[in-house]
């Protein structure tokens, strides 16, 4: 992992310490998708984590959502 990458995700931790987890993003994409809200949001975390439909496809989301959400990065 760069450096750079290295120090965005230090910025990512919440008051507990915890950081943030592949499998917590992508339940909160999905959330943020069914929901359609967020997508300024759900650009970035995609973008990020370089998150696959495949992956989004397996944990859960519909086909037609995620088919919808990969336009925005055409």
């Amino acid at each position: 992992m760069g450096k750079s990458k290295k120090r965005n995700l230090s910025k990512n931790f919440d008051n507990s310490g915890i950081s943030i987890k592949r499998n917590d993003v992508i339940l909160k994409l999905i959330k943020n998708i069914k929901t359609n809200k967020n997508l300024k949001e759900t650009e970035k975390l995609i973008s990020l984590f370089g998150i696959t439909t495949e992956e989004l496809l397996e944990a859960g989301a519909d086909y037609e959502a995620v088919s919808a959400i990969k336009y925005m990065f055409l």
